[in-house]
């Protein structure tokens, strides 16, 4: 049988939220991920989103209505254009245009956490509220999401949505619980760049692994995301090899990745070659609020026997029915474990 597990309430709520709707002149005080408070005199009616990740929990909210402007990262995303359409743009996600921002009259912006805009002094002199929310981060994307249903007045949207998250990455923390190590398969992730870099110590593939229970064998490297040889790569013989991309348009282009990959010297001698276990994810499913499907994916990855009634792509087709309409029509792994 299938495990398809319905969109639960199940989760704790952050201090800052109750499942509640908020009423519209109410005032509302937040905490973002940087740690600063954050006080409206009202919940966010007018929204300007840097962050596509950002952009996507707010359609999951039902809040997409509130967004006024976007950057050209949300823009050129597909799944972000397809559902919010004709927004005007306010330029580059990390330097956007404080003089177009003015003019939409925002009650806030929100950005990332991970990387303050350029020019956040002229942010500041400007007196432009700025909040500071991730959203792509397996750690806290729940906590992210709630936080952002008491910005928009929409906590009970918030609730049912990180729940229906929460159920589906509380089955693989449960299922990999008393894993022990030698029972946690070797991984190499490597990065979607032009050199060959892997994910370290806290980095988004390594805390994918983990999650899933496997072992990442750059995992106690101190950068994030270090430069690593193919040399390297075949000295460690990873079990299981998963190459991050971006957006893929098909099957034939992450069949080449896989080749790209299996074909560097050496590389024939490597398990995860050998036996057939070489991985191609995309980026949108890897991190951010479908990253609970690429957590299910890794997890059937590296534990097929643990995870053989778990069907991520009806978890995935859930979630655009609930949530995010359009959500499950890209190609996001090859192949398919």
């Amino acid at each position: 049988m299938v495990l398809v597990l319905a969109a639960g309430l199940s989760g704790c709520t952050s201090p800052t939220t109750s499942p509640t709707t908020t009423p519209a002149n109410q005032q509302i005080t937040i905490i973002d991920s940087t740690g600063k408070v954050i006080t409206l005199p009202r919940a966010a009616e007018r929204i300007i989103v840097t962050n596509s990740d950002c952009a996507e929990v707010l359609i999951a909210l039902g809040a997409k209505d509130k967004i006024v402007g976007i950057t050209n990262t949300v823009a050129n995303t597909p799944l972000m254009a397809a559902n919010l359409g004709n927004v005007t743009s306010v330029g580059v996600w990390d330097n956007p245009s404080i003089e177009d921002i003015i003019a939409l009259k925002p009650d806030v912006v929100i950005s990332y956490a991970s990387w303050k805009p350029k020019n956040l002094k002229q942010f500041q002199a400007a007196n432009i509220t700025l909040v500071a929310l991730d959203c792509y981060k397996m750690d806290n994307l729940t906590s992210d999401i709630r936080t952002m249903g008491v910005l928009v007045g929409e906590e009970k949207n918030a609730s049912a949505y990180a729940g229906f998250i929460e159920n589906y990455m509380n089955i693989v923390k449960d299922r990999t619980a008393n894993l022990t190590e030698s029972e946690k398969p070797t991984v190499y992730w490597e990065q979607n760049r032009t050199k060959i870099t892997s994910a370290g110590m806290g980095s988004g593939g390594d805390t994918l692994i983990r999650m899933a229970g496997g072992n990442n064998i750059a995992g106690n490297e101190t950068q994030q995301y270090p430069e690593v040889s193919a040399e390297w790569i075949v000295r460690s013989n990873p079990q299981v090899i998963v190459r991050n991309v971006g957006y893929v348009k098909s099957e034939d282009y992450m069949k080449g990745v896989i080749a790209m990959v299996e074909n560097r010297t050496g590389m024939s001698q490597v398990r995860a070659v050998k036996d057939g276990r070489v991985y191609v994810m995309s980026t949108t499913v890897a991190f951010g609020p479908k990253g609970f499907m690429g957590l299910l994916y890794m997890a059937k990855i590296l534990h097929p026997d643990r995870f053989a009634d778990v069907d991520p792509q009806k978890a995935l087709d859930a979630y655009a029915e609930k949530f995010v309409p359009g959500a499950n029509k890209d190609i996001y792994i090859y192949p398919i474990p």
